[in-house]
């Protein structure tokens, strides 16, 4: 309703202003042009026709108004052949799409090449041809339009989010019409990281996945159908967690800023123009149009030439810049990584397999899920959330009831043995893992599969051997394989140093009294190792951060809270405020190497944008801990100190700090917590990330 009133708010002062202008005014094609734009809003809103017609109306005159060889009126023609278009697929009037793909061609031709509105309008070209080509199957048709649509997506200028889209389009209409797909995914996928690029500010990097997430994993299943094993495994990699990357990025670009300042100054200004800013408008006047494309090929000759200079510079080898297989590999070297694939297509688990410790070289064994399916993905999730809303599970403030917990207990239960019967089984039997096995697996998976319990998966009605995952293997996830790859170890020298944070009340939030024990726990069993404490009114967000960057290890036993319209501002809840995981990534942790987070929603990121492992547990990861203990829902207060217990006693063995241990500890202290007659709710959630 808020846009729909701003439109009418735009639409009124726009017909008196030309009312009152006569025609000979130079300014009223254009505004003619925009009162056309703003009815048409106006009509995909309400869908009243006869804004429609007065939408078409408006830009007639527009052009009407508008002499030959100006520089508006390609793309008033552009906004004429939408509208017609529209009135087309309304009313279905064959001749309207005429009208449409002419007033396209037009704009077309008038637009010089390397112009920033070309990729626009040589996408709306294209997907008009498309248009006649499914009304009328005739094959020049579509080939027209992947012409079109590929001369968008491969456009050195113009916004990369419409050559984006043209070269998802470009892919589908070469899948579908039985040809190879690739070299467009690959053009789709290379374009990722200009949709988020590391200038660009946050919220909007984070706006974009979403719609590039189903992208990735359409590619992927194609690549997989055609056993390009190494270009799926990239590919997953690459589309994965953009944001994270581009964060790391961001950092690299500052330390550019730092070293070498005119060049990065001079990439983010080519960037900005080749985006959108290079236009007619904005040559000097004594250029002629046709120079438009020379002054675009020579800015993307000059981005290449920096970037191929910036990446000769140690640590900025892959800035923006996809890394091969080989680079990939190395992520395996600890143990089989099974990246998951769910696509409307197939689903299909890709295994990184090492082959030995000695010889490090690594293999890919494919495993495709023929009984799970993108829907049985979504209608797992959705059963899940339900659970998890219906006994408060998902917010700290909210409390549970006995009913909702009893009634759920049969669906969770069914969740875990679905996920057991169709993806982990088939896995572990392609693998030909036997009960008791216990090697350790990491798990990376995506869309809605990246939300869904898989290290508890089993059929919990049989009481036999070797009905669950905990029988067969030890279970950690990675939001990418990149976040495996860092084999560095942080200086454990005699200044470890464990942090222990508790909050056990916080405004506005459930209290949380077992925080207190668990933090004494930790002291106990580290009797000889140091630890900083911060409980209740000690733990302000600024002491914590600091505090953290200090610390080799680092235990928050407190709430956290998942914000969904903006990930980056989920946080820990200390006693003053939240600390926002917008702040915990800004600079890299250098001492840190293990986290746990005994808190709230720690491990559960936003299901619209299944790609982003946008959450504190990441964010912990992504900082540079190379292990994070976490939890995907609220837990019990009274199961956190046993959990934290066991963890910290095998971690500490004889004395010696060993995060390498956190996720065989976690295992068995799940393993034991469930076989005390602990319920699904309170076992379930912990999860191990990283190494």
């Amino acid at each position: 309703m808020d846009k729909l009133y701003g439109v009418e708010k735009a639409i009124s002062p726009k017909q008196e202003a030309v009312s009152l202008t006569p025609d000979s005014h130079p300014d009223k094609p254009g505004w003619l042009s925009n009162l056309g734009t703003s009815v048409q809003s106006r009509f995909e809103r309400l869908g009243d026709v006869k804004d429609l017609e007065s939408a078409i109306s408006f830009q007639q005159a527009a052009i009407h108004l508008t002499p030959d060889g100006h520089p508006d009126r390609p793309g008033r023609l552009n906004r004429l052949g939408r509208s017609v278009l529209s009135r087309f697929e309304h009313l279905r009037d064959f001749e309207d799409l005429e009208k449409a793909i002419s007033f396209y061609q037009t704009a077309v031709d008038l637009t010089p090449d390397g112009h920033s509105d070309k990729p626009g309008q040589l996408d709306d070209l294209g997907r008009a041809f498309w248009c006649r080509f499914r009304s009328k199957q005739t094959p020049s048709d579509l080939q027209s339009a992947i012409i079109l649509l590929s001369a968008s997506a491969t456009s050195p200028t113009g916004p990369s989010s419409t050559r984006f889209r043209s070269a998802a389009t470009w892919a589908q209409l070469l899948h579908t019409h039985g040809k190879n797909p690739l070299s467009a995914f690959g053009c789709a996928i290379d374009l990722l990281h200009q949709i988020a690029w590391p200038g660009m500010s946050l919220v909007n990097q984070h706006s974009q996945p979403a719609e590039a997430g189903n992208l990735v994993r359409y590619a992927v299943a194609v690549a997989i159908e055609r056993q390009e094993y190494e270009t799926a495994v990239q590919w997953s990699e690459y589309g994965r967690s953009i944001v994270w990357r581009n964060l790391l990025g961001l950092r690299n670009l500052d330390d550019l800023h730092k070293a070498h300042p005119e060049l990065a100054m001079r990439l983010k200004y080519i960037l900005q123009r080749l985006e959108g800013s290079l236009s007619n408008h904005n040559l000097p006047e004594q250029e002629e149009l046709v120079s438009l494309q020379d002054a675009a090929q020579k800015l993307a000759t000059e981005r290449d030439r920096i970037l191929e200079r910036v990446r000769r510079i140690p640590g900025f080898e892959y800035f923006l810049k996809a890394k091969t297989f080989d680079k990939l590999a190395p992520a395996a070297y600890g143990g089989p990584v099974a990246i998951l694939n769910v696509h409307e297509l197939r689903s299909d688990a890709l295994i990184l397999i090492p082959h030995s410790s000695q010889d490090k070289t690594t293999s890919i064994v494919h495993i495709p899920l023929k009984s799970f399916s993108h829907d049985m993905s979504e209608n797992l999730l959705r059963t899940l959330s339900q659970i998890l809303s219906s006994i408060g599970a998902r917010a700290p403030d909210e409390q549970g009831h006995e009913s909702h917990i009893h009634d759920g207990k049969n669906s969770f239960k069914s969740i875990l043995y679905s996920l057991w019967v169709h993806v982990v089984k088939p896995i572990l039997d392609g693998l030909a893992y036997q009960p008791g096995n216990n090697s350790r697996i990491w798990w990376c998976a995506s869309g809605s599969l990246a939300f869904l319990p898989i290290h508890a998966a089993g059929d919990y009605d049989s009481n036999g051997v070797g009905e669950n995952i905990l029988d067969y293997v030890v279970s950690s996830y990675t939001p990418t394989l990149t976040a495996l790859l860092d084999q560095s170890q942080p200086d454990m020298t005699e200044d470890f140093q464990i942090l222990t944070v508790a909050q056990p009340s916080t405004p506005h939030t459930l209290p949380l009294p077992g925080t207190e024990r668990e933090v004494r726990l930790i002291k106990e069993i580290a009797n000889n190792t140091r630890v900083k404490s911060l409980i209740s009114d000690e733990a302000t967000a600024t002491r914590v951060l600091q505090a953290i960057r200090e610390s080799n290890w680092i235990h928050l036993a407190c709430h956290g809270m998942q914000n969904m319209s903006d990930p980056l501002k989920s946080g820990f809840l200390f006693h003053d405020r939240t600390l926002e995981l917008s702040e915990l990534i800004k600079e890299p942790l250098p001492k840190a190497d293990f986290a746990f987070l005994s808190a709230c929603q720690t491990a559960m990121g936003d299901e619209n944008i299944a790609e982003e492992s946008v959450h504190l547990a990441a964010g912990m990861l992504f900082s540079g801990c190379k292990g994070v203990i976490g939890t995907m829902w609220s837990i019990q207060d009274e199961d956190a100190p046993k959990v934290t217990k066991a963890v910290y006693e095998r971690m500490l063995k004889d004395g010696q700090p060993n995060r390498k241990e956190a996720a065989r500890a976690l295992h068995e202290a799940v393993k034991e917590l469930r076989e005390s007659g602990a319920d699904f709710l309170s076992w379930v959630p912990f999860i191990h990330m990283g190494r």
